[in-house]
């Protein structure tokens, strides 16, 4: 099998796969240490009266992390992603379609194996083959998957892929006049009028609060007026440009237009991303090359300067600010922060897990090592930690002041746009323009451009309502007449529809082959999600993954 791999390493075979392309920084960025999902000895549980193996759950287990990776770029133990992954259920309907294929007699041909896991291979590269045993080395190995994990993925994926395709055919039966239909529903476009009541509009009208009602007010809200603890943290940084023209002269002119080149071969067409020209480009890859190799020699410094604290036993920020002051460099401290959101005055990595940086104590201060961040490298120590607290009125009374107007504001605006719903509703019952009603009531109507179901994008909505929202809420309005009122977190709207305007025969007619083969394939995958509901649920319901818990 992973001959015919490595044979067929320069083909590319096109199929649908969606996400699952990879991306070289994955494999720069996203290696790393944890388990692979084995599960101890044990009771492993019933799939349709058949026990389930160690060596099935482990295998199943290895694959479900696998898809997890191909999907989101990440692998699922990542601080990132951790809570949206319950590797026990996926491992086990994992199981249950792998048990489904050899129930079926469905498997995948080596060849078809081989190119698919090219075209993941290809993605590491940007276009280029990577070689299987770096893939399986560098990607796998750390893991703890094998390169018979990824074989066995790659073959039940593909298989899968064949039997949703059976059991999904019968979705597949779609006449000529319904797909007609839906594509109506979805294309055709509607002129229509929007009356919008936002609560920034009625500010001005609201008076300030009396000492009792703010005083109310705040007491009732205090909840939402509560700060969580608050973190500070003070550090030394590396700055990566202080490293860069080392790193440049180390390089070489030379060596350096070489490397260049060299990555703008292997990113092809995907080199425009790095500049408009091939002389931005390569300008561009040459800044990022030597930008690499300064924050390696920053972080080989940064790592000098942690091992000389851990030499002189630093227990404590007074032996951070000694050992600075010895290596001429300052140390500076964070503003506070939060979990939610981290320090905004340094630069750590995207996916760094925050949380983390509230377990460093006076006790236990430093973070076991030097962080890269995107503009440098950083030794990070543990400063101060304010508790979580409820300012008092005084501290924030301005605060609850706005607070206090909007909530009024909201309420004015909401009330409003119901009574013009409802008058507007009687009065074009009676024969009067939608114009005539919007003047009476001294509103300024906003003429929307034509827009169906399908439309992405509805500038003149986006700033006051959900897009989405708004256009259910249309198309469930008839030609001629407003909706109910609709509010919304800012305030709220009224949608009056003109008419729906005629489709477009000649569009509808090129578009319809396309357009069909998109909702049958959209019907294949609804009948097998229904299939696998059905019948996972049937097959997995005694295991305690899948148990609803008990109220008590």
């Amino acid at each position: 099998m992973f001959g015919t791999i490595r044979k067929h390493q320069s083909w590319l075979w096109f199929i649908i796969i969606g996400a699952m392309v990879l991306g070289m920084i994955l494999w720069q960025s996203q290696v790393g240490s944890s388990g692979n999902g084995q599960r101890g000895s044990g009771n492993l549980g019933m799939i349709e009266g058949k026990p389930v193996t160690e060596t099935e759950f482990r295998g199943a287990a290895n694959e479900a992390t696998l898809m997890y990776l191909v999907r989101t770029h990440q692998w699922p133990d990542s601080a990132q992603h951790s809570s949206d992954f319950n590797l026990n259920r996926e491992a086990y309907e994992r199981l249950f379609l792998i048990r489904k294929l050899d129930q079926y007699n469905i498997h995948s041909d080596s060849d078809s194996v081989a190119q698919f896991a090219n075209i993941i291979l290809r993605g590491f590269g940007n276009g280029q083959p990577v070689p299987f045993d770096k893939f399986v080395t560098e990607v796998l190995t750390p893991k703890g998957i094998t390169a018979e994990d990824f074989q066995h993925f790659l073959e039940h994926y593909l298989s899968i892929q064949q039997l949703a395709s059976v059991v999904g055919a019968s979705g597949k039966l779609v006449t000529p006049q319904e797909i007609q239909s839906l594509y109506v529903q979805n294309y055709q476009d509607l002129a229509a009028d929007a009356v919008f009541f936002s609560a920034s509009n009625y500010i001005a009208k609201i008076p300030d609060p009396t000492p009792e009602v703010l005083a109310q007010f705040y007491t009732n809200q205090q909840a939402e007026y509560r700060e969580p603890d608050q973190m500070q943290l003070s550090y030394v940084f590396f700055n990566v440009t202080n490293f860069m023209p080392e790193a440049e002269q180390k390089l070489g002119a030379t060596n350096l237009n070489r490397e260049a080149d060299e990555a703008l071969t292997r990113l092809g067409t995907n080199a425009v991303r790095y500049g408009k020209s091939p002389e931005e480009a390569r300008a561009k890859v040459r800044e990022i090359l030597i930008q690499d190799t300064a924050i390696s020699n920053a972080y080989v410094k940064a790592v000098s300067f942690q091992n000389e604290l851990v030499a002189k036993g630093a227990t404590n920020a007074a032996t951070l600010n000694a050992v600075a002051k010895e290596n001429g460099m300052e140390v500076k401290v964070t503003k506070p922060f939060d979990n939610d959101y981290g320090p905004q005055d340094i630069h750590l990595p995207p996916n760094y897990p925050i949380a983390a940086l509230f377990n460093l104590t006076a006790d236990q201060p430093f973070v076991d090592e030097p962080i890269r961040g995107t503009d440098g490298v950083y030794i990070l120590a543990f400063n101060k930690l304010t508790p979580s607290r409820i300012p008092p009125l005084e501290e924030i009374r301005s605060r609850v002041v706005a607070d206090y107007k909007y909530g009024q504001a909201l309420r004015l605006a909401q009330m409003n746009g119901r009574i013009f719903a409802q008058a507007a509703t009687n009065d074009i019952a009676q024969g009067k323009t939608f114009a005539a009603v919007a003047t009476a009531s001294k509103v300024n109507p906003v003429a929307v451009p034509p827009f169906s179901m399908s439309t992405e994008t509805l500038p003149d909505v986006e700033e006051h309502a959900d897009p989405n929202t708004f256009k259910e809420v249309a198309f469930a309005t008839p030609p001629g007449k407003v909706s109910a009122f609709i509010p919304t977190r800012d305030g709220g709207f009224v949608v009056h529809v003109r008419e729906r305007l005629p489709v477009d025969e000649a569009k509808m007619k090129e578009q319809l082959p396309r357009f069909s083969e998109i909702v049958r394939q959209r019907r294949e995958s609804e009948a097998f999600e229904s299939w696998f509901n059905r019948e996972a649920s049937a097959a997995l319901h005694d295991l305690p993954d899948f148990q609803t818990p008990t109220r008590r």
